[in-house]
């Protein structure tokens, strides 16, 4: 439990220092978190997970994304996954499958790192970005 709640004030951190608005639901829902990019009036649903290295698979990162039922999240579930890996923040559109399986060499270019420190903030807050 205190894993995944970790994993989940991390991607909060990332998503508000990347200037998108963040709320949580107070009913029990399939989704973790929604939360609005910047510049959008449409709130995303996301699902969180834990993301780790797969060393018997010449490091590539797995995260599961699956359903306590064991069936992977629809698209009626969540919109986006957050891999959170070793402290490291990633987004990526749900495809409806159970794993999602990156090499370590491709991850910037398949899923979008977020960071986690403010000064992602002062550069969308000063134009810097656009």
């Amino acid at each position: 439990m205190t894993k995944g709640r970790h994993s989940e004030l991390l991607a909060q951190t990332a998503l508000l220092a990347n200037g998108w608005s963040v709320a949580e639901p107070i009913a029990p829902e399939p989704f973790d978190l929604v939360a609005r990019a910047p510049g959008t009036s449409e709130w995303q649903r996301i699902q969180i997970k834990s993301a780790r290295v797969r060393d018997d698979r010449n490091g590539e990162v797995v995260c599961y994304a699956r359903k306590n039922s064991g069936k992977p999240y629809d698209k009626g579930d969540c919109d986006l996954f957050i891999a959170v890996l070793n402290g490291e923040v990633f987004m990526f559109d749900n495809r409806e499958i159970s794993e999602y399986w990156v090499g370590a060499d491709s991850i910037d270019t398949k899923w979008t790192r977020l960071s986690t420190g403010i000064e992602s903030l002062k550069l969308i807050e000063s134009g810097a970005d656009n």
